[in-house]
């Protein structure tokens, strides 16, 4: 199966009687961890700190990709929110091991956008105990209604929403599923996984790379080094460059129109495009990609395979173990030119 809705630049990059229930959580602190108080738990992030029960059992993940975490650490989901590929459950080749039996509902099926759409009363009517909001937008009033559901946690602290690394979202799963060890041991797992991927290929080091992207004509999509997507290419050891603005206010990326694709030389260019694996046609059709001295030199790699390019996006604790020898070795093919 392969994706049905392309992301858009954001993404490849997210019963009514219980409104009112469940606690709010107070709009304060923006550290990490969490601090046990009887029988329940004290969480940071990003929206505040949140009070939330020992062992939750009814979890629902607004975030677009808070599946993975959950369901690499255990927990048990009542509900989605999909993000793009026609997958059951909106859960991905690399988690459905982890899903199990379990039967999500899935909110916003086939409705991705690029800006969260929380439908406050479908999320109710699930009854969570826990709503987790590490991969979202969520706004002091979007916030503030969902705690009325349930206690939420939103976004990693520290870090612009969209650009959190993989590690820190995991972490602050595990703190709000009460599964730190078990995050810690996931994080050690993956990050062995790249410490071997890296020593396997040391002419990575020192070298730049760029993440860019096509969504629509005429420009072209280049991800900031703090997308998630850039960190896997420096966890590979590369430099991942400030192109064009790209790092601009710690956003995930800039547009960059086609009359300065110029800007993006390179050591390698990395086209994610696994969505939409046709427009590299349009890409390589254009005459001013033709001058960008890497790709005259051959070193632009296209990752369009939909289920590795799916899990560089996702850049989860579950999928970058799929994604990680694939995209390596496509990269090391053309780094000898």
């Amino acid at each position: 199966m392969s994706a049905v809705v392309s992301p858009t630049r954001r993404a490849l990059f997210r019963g009514a009687g219980l409104l009112g229930a469940a606690g709010l959580a107070a709009a304060c602190g923006a550290g990490g961890g969490s601090v046990v108080e009887s029988g329940r738990r004290t969480v940071d992030h990003l929206r505040g700190s949140t009070a939330v029960p020992d062992d939750p059992r009814r979890i629902v993940a607004v975030g677009f990709s808070d599946q993975d975490p959950v369901l690499a650490l255990g927990g048990r989901l009542v509900g989605v929110t999909d993000w793009y590929g026609d997958y059951e459950f909106a859960t991905w080749p690399w988690a459905q091991a982890q899903l199990g039996d379990q039967r999500p509902a899935v909110l916003n099926k086939g409705k991705f956008t690029g800006t969260p759409d929380y439908r406050y009363e479908e999320i109710a009517a699930l009854r969570p105990d826990l709503i987790l909001g590490l991969y979202t937008e969520m706004n002091p009033d979007q916030y503030e209604r969902l705690s009325r559901i349930a206690p939420t946690v939103g976004p990693p602290p520290g870090y612009k929403e969209f650009t959190a690394p993989w590690d820190a979202a995991t972490r602050l799963a595990g703190d709000a599923l009460g599964r730190r060890e078990a995050a810690e041991r996931a994080i050690t797992a993956v990050n062995e996984r790249l410490s071997a991927a890296r020593a396997a290929h040391p002419e990575f080091a020192g070298r730049t790379a760029v993440v860019v992207e096509r969504f629509e004509p005429g420009a072209t999509f280049v991800r900031s080094p703090g997308d998630p997507r850039s960190r896997l290419l420096s966890a590979l050891g590369f430099t991942v460059a400030e192109v064009a603005g790209n790092d601009s206010g710690g956003n995930d990326g800039v547009s960059l129109p086609d009359e300065n694709m110029s800007r993006l030389d390179q050591d390698v260019l990395v086209w994610n495009i696994g969505s939409t694996p046709a427009v590299r046609t349009e890409i390589e059709g254009l005459p001013i990609y033709r001058t960008v001295p890497a790709v005259r030199a051959g070193r632009s790699v296209f990752i369009d395979d939909p289920v590795v390019s799916g899990a560089w996006t996702w850049g989860t604790v579950l999928s970058i173990p799929t994604v990680v020898d694939a995209l390596a070795s496509s990269i090391a093919r053309v780094m000898t030119r």
